[in-house]
């Protein structure tokens, strides 16, 4: 049992109950698309594989508490009797860990009667005995008693090493007499009474000066303070019962043999097969890519040259069998991405093209035109202007595999191609399988050899990744929404939006001027000059100097937020000035000084970002710059939108859905009120005002539609008496008695509520009316807080996720009808439920009568029970434009 090494050797034993308790308080709540709670997997995941990796340890093992009573119950009944039993979100996490540390390969020590503690100290006191050097791998203060020259703990959390040294640091004791400490100072964790009214100070000091509990209460006449000396003699039996409870057994019956507990390998395979049910897609790509593919993988490939060897690549292609196109990309990004070269492939046979592919592009143009050949593509998009600014045609049909997997998994923010490769094939590209001789190659090779072993993966994703497509009923959302927008989409972003520059530097410098005077105002209502950007220095000004009731800790001080600050300006006039200022100076940097930093230097417009796989609920969004979220009210806020123009000869043309969220209510809750009330042509708003308030419209004011309306998109995003509130300045029983109103008047919209979740809850997720689908994990969640976000989500998405396909169906719709009826006119921007165009002044009313019929024309070829109404704006900037 000795080691033959001239080193010792070195044992880790790990404290498994412990940890799975720690990661699930520590980490937040992370939960599968399937509504597996995950946080304590993960984080104990994340540990042995801190441990296996980054350590090497020669032999390890994992101690477990097994269930039931332990020796120490039988001594003391109430033992650990206080802690709660164990949350259920954690339960249903145990057996995955357990798997978890078989897939690892690492034994697992546990045993009736005894503690996982025991258990670890029993066998680091037998393998040091062994001439091992054991880490015991714990954050739990009571291990330190089995400290020794060759007994180390290491917390993996902190990073933080523990020997003898730190013993006496932490508890003021050798590692032997740690037992005496919390046999005085007890242990409220485990319910170890200790001696009540003693702390470790106290008890520290006590054992400095008399050794042992033993000692202590033989001379407990000489003990000081008299209250000290009358705690120990009342309750010096409680000292010694704590003292046993806290001591750890050593002689368990368990036997170290490192044989059994020997370092292995981790089993790959197993683990990747967990990782894929718990979505740990970061880990999962951290695994070494499986000994063999899936499916076989060109290990070589061709580069062209000439326009014959591009000829022989495109006759040896299997005919009418699917090509998977990977661009090397170099330079910007969007419209600016410029292409180094592409790789074409088949799956087993794949060829990479340069740079200068106009040498032999005659021989490949039929291919990238063929019609009856899928084209799979990671990030289309990107693909088809990078295409477009080489003079490149790429045909449809289209497979985008990064929107595949967005449908699949719309909950995942990871839907880059070697997450999806290595889920679906086991593979990622660049491993290494399909690299080229390097000679053939000059620096870039590596570039190369991965552009073509991503071709080669895309060409073996299409067919897997459309049969999942098929077992969820995503065919035909993907097929006639998501790919024929990924034109529309490429086409906005080319556009583009025109901005006039010096509007925004005359702007800027107006609000730089706004900002000197706000500036001049708050320093005199604060008393002093002070840096208006630190919080602290702003908390000094308004809690000390000023002397307001601050409202909310943090913990570097008093809060100085938005919502602090809002509620002091009822107290003070400083903190709304400060307010107004933040909100100028953010409109400053954020819109006006960076917008025309951001304009393209070759098209002299602005080009945004329309992304199609972040929102789960199907909506697009915006980025670089976010389009989307430019302000539409308030005074900079207009003056920005107006600097959105029209280039010359040509007008904005601004067509937004009404009221497109409450008229979709109506449609999937069939109330019949909500019906009656858009097939009227009514102001839902008033209508809704009218039943909350039970007045005739002549009586309606303009704060009581107000209130209607937030109480109708209140409903439609699962809003809170507390909320609506909120959001209305009403009392919180005001506000709820207006939510119970609604619902009696529209009683259908309940039942659809109600129908929403318990659907969610029975198949995890739920699904748009073309069939979209949202999974919501939090609706089986253990914790009512996260259930009750799941049961907002349930009501909303299938309401905000049928917008977002209806308005997707009209832009195809629109772009078909302007490529063919009128070409100058672009789209050049999507705000939700708003389209804008650049139009020529000339055909601006066809282009109107062209928009409106297509977008309200969706209601019917959806066949919504409610008639789609679009409001129209024109004007030659994008604040007169809009409606």
């Amino acid at each position: 049992m000795t080691p033959t090494d001239a080193q010792p050797r070195t044992l880790y034993l790990i404290d498994g109950s412990a940890y799975v308790y720690r990661a699930f308080f520590a980490l937040p709540p992370l939960i599968t698309s399937k509504g597996l709670q995950t946080n304590a997997v993960y984080g104990f995941t994340t540990t042995l594989m801190k441990i296996v990796r980054e350590h090497g340890p020669d032999c390890l093992a994992v101690a477990f508490d097994e269930r039931g009573p332990t020796l120490r119950h039988e001594e003391f009944k109430e033992y650990k009797a206080q802690r709660p039993p164990m949350p259920e979100g954690m339960q249903a996490q145990v057996p995955y860990i357990h798997r978890l540390v078989e897939a690892f390969s690492i034994p697992v020590v546990r045993h009736v009667g005894y503690e996982a503690d025991d258990l670890i100290g029993t066998l680091a006191r037998q393998a040091e005995a062994a001439g091992y050097d054991v880490v015991i791998v714990t954050g739990d203060k009571d291990m330190f008693q089995l400290l020794t020259p060759h007994i180390r703990i290491f917390d993996p959390v902190k990073n933080k090493w523990s020997g003898e040294a730190e013993c006496l640091e932490r508890f003021g004791v050798e590692p032997s007499r740690v037992v005496e400490v919390m046999g005085l100072m007890g242990d409220s964790t485990d319910n170890i009474p200790g001696v009540k009214g003693i702390g470790e100070k106290t008890a520290v000091k006590l054992l400095s000066q008399f050794g042992t509990i033993e000692e202590l209460l033989r001379r407990v006449d000489e003990v000081t303070p008299p209250r000290v000396r009358a705690l120990l003699a009342e309750q010096g039996e409680s000292a010694k019962l704590s003292r046993r409870l806290a001591t750890i057994v050593l002689d368990a019956p368990v036997q170290f043999d490192p044989s059994r507990y020997a370092a292995r390998i981790p089993q790959p395979d197993r683990l990747a097969e967990l990782f894929r049910e718990l979505e740990f897609t970061t880990l999962l790509k951290s695994l070494q890519p499986a000994p063999e593919p899936v499916q076989p993988v060109a290990a070589a490939f061709d580069v062209v040259s000439d326009e014959e060897t591009a000829r022989r690549f495109v006759e040896q292609l299997p005919e009418g069998g699917v090509i998977g196109v990977r661009c090397l990309l170099a330079g910007g990004s969007g419209v600016l991405a410029s292409m180094q070269g592409m790789a074409l492939s088949s799956g087993d046979k794949t060829a990479f093209f340069p740079l200068d592919v106009q040498t032999y592009m005659r021989p490949i143009t039929s291919l990238l035109n063929d019609g009856t050949r899928p084209k799979i593509v990671h990030d289309l998009k990107t693909t088809l202007l990078a295409f477009h600014r080489m003079g490149i045609t790429l045909a449809g049909p289209y497979m985008d595999v990064m929107v595949a997997d967005y449908l699949l998994n719309p909950n995942r923010r990871d839907h880059q191609l070697d997450t999806v490769a290595f889920e679906v094939l086991g593979r990622r590209p660049g491993s290494g399988q399909a690299a080229a001789p390097r000679s053939l190659f000059d620096a870039d090779v590596g570039s190369r050899s991965e552009t073509v072993e991503a071709a080669s993966v895309l060409a073996l994703l299409g067919p897997a990744l459309t049969e999942r497509l098929a077992g969820q009923g995503s065919v035909m959302l993907f097929r006639d929404v998501e790919m024929p927008l990924v034109p529309v989409l490429t086409e906005i972003e080319r556009n583009g939006f025109l901005l006039d520059v010096q509007e925004l530097h005359e702007l800027g410098k107006e609000m730089e001027r706004e900002l000197d005077r706000m500036m001049e105002t708050i320093t005199a209502l604060a008393g002093g000059e002070f840096n208006i950007n630190s919080p602290k220095q702003l908390a000094a000004v308004l809690f000390e100097r000023l002397g307001l009731k601050p409202l909310r800790k943090t913990k570097t001080g008093y809060s100085t937020d938005e919502e602090t600050l809002t509620q002091l300006a009822a107290q003070h006039s400083l903190p709304e000035q400060i307010l107004n200022y933040r909100s100028v100076s953010k409109l400053k940097s954020t819109y006006v000084d960076a917008l025309p930093a951001l304009i393209s230097p070759e098209t002299k417009r602005l080009h945004t970002s329309l992304n199609q796989t972040v929102a789960a609920t199907g909506r697009l969004s915006s980025t670089d710059p976010n389009l989307q979220n430019i302000p539409v009210k308030g005074n900079y806020g207009i003056r920005i939108r107006e600097a959105f123009i029209a280039s010359k000869g040509h007008e904005l043309l601004c067509a937004d859905y009404s009221q497109i969220e409450p008229r979709i209510l109506a449609h999937l809750s069939q109330d019949p009120r909500l019906i009656e009330v858009f097939a009227k042509g009514e102001d839902i708003h008033m209508a809704t005002a009218m039943e909350i308030f039970g007045l005739p419209s002549g009586q309606i004011t303009r704060d009581m539609r107000r209130a209607a309306k937030t109480v109708v998109f209140g409903i439609v995003y699962g809003i809170s008496p507390f909320g609506l509130s909120q959001n209305i300045g009403v009392p919180q029983a005001e506000a709820r008695k207006y939510i119970e109103t609604f619902f009696e008047k529209f009683a259908a919209v309940r039942a659809l509520m109600d129908r929403n979740i318990a659907e969610g809850k029975d198949k995890g997720y739920t699904t748009t009316i073309l069939g979209r689908r949202r999974p919501i994990p939090e609706l089986r969640s253990g914790d009512p807080v996260q259930r009750g976000v799941g049961e907002r989500m349930a009501v909303n998405s299938p309401i905000q996720g049928s917008a977002a396909d209806l308005i997707k169906i009209a832009m195809i719709n629109v772009h078909r009808r302007l490529h063919k009826d009128l070409p100058h006119t672009k789209m050049i921007l999507q705000v939700h439920d708003e389209l804008i165009f650049e139009v020529p002044e000339k055909e601006m009313a066809e282009a109107q009568a062209l928009v409106k019929g297509e977008m309200e024309g969706v209601g019917s070829q959806l066949g919504l029970s409610v008639p789609l109404k679009v409001d129209m704006g024109v004007g030659k900037n994008w604040r007169v434009a809009h409606p």
